[in-house]
């Protein structure tokens, strides 16, 4: 007898990372800035998310906006810095539900959720787990192991 490893749910998260410019918030920077043509999923974009994010961190404005709706703004920015990762990998990874992905493999016995319904990026072919949405609820909690998110999305890209 054996048994069958539950079955893989891929969760697009495409959807989640154009909001970034899609959703913008009337501040004249956002409204600037994060536009379609500057948020355009190359690995220099991501810099402009970094900008952002300080902005979030350290103004009024941005402090009250990540109180407020701290899991879009996690989920939006992971799924934008998970769609530049997976853009720059040779279509290895895809987008799958992280519940599912726990249930098969060890690669995230040391992760637990950081939003509801987290998506992580994982290759089947190399049974290899990216956790973008995780690394930005590290970075916005003051606990992340990377500067800033260029920082991360290079270091996934490389390895």
């Amino acid at each position: 007898m054996f048994f069958l490893k539950p079955k893989l749910i891929k969760n697009g998260k495409k959807s989640n990372a154009d909001l970034l410019f899609k959703d913008v918030s009337p501040d004249q920077w956002d409204q600037e800035h994060l536009t379609k043509a500057n948020l355009d999923f190359s690995i220099d974009s991501v810099r402009l998310v970094n900008e952002y994010a300080e902005r979030l961190i350290h103004t009024e404005f941005g402090q009250q906006l990540l109180k407020e709706h701290s899991d879009n703004f996690v989920t939006r920015i992971g799924a934008y810095l998970g769609e530049v990762i997976k853009n720059h990998k040779d279509g290895q990874y895809r987008w799958f539900d992280f519940n599912s992905i726990q249930e098969n493999t060890i690669h995230l016995n040391n992760y637990v959720l950081s939003v509801d319904d987290e998506s992580v990026l994982y290759s089947k072919k190399l049974d290899h787990v990216l956790c973008p949405i995780f690394e930005v609820k590290q970075y916005f909690d003051g606990k992340s192991n990377y500067k800033n998110f260029l920082a991360y999305v290079e270091q996934a890209i490389k390895n």
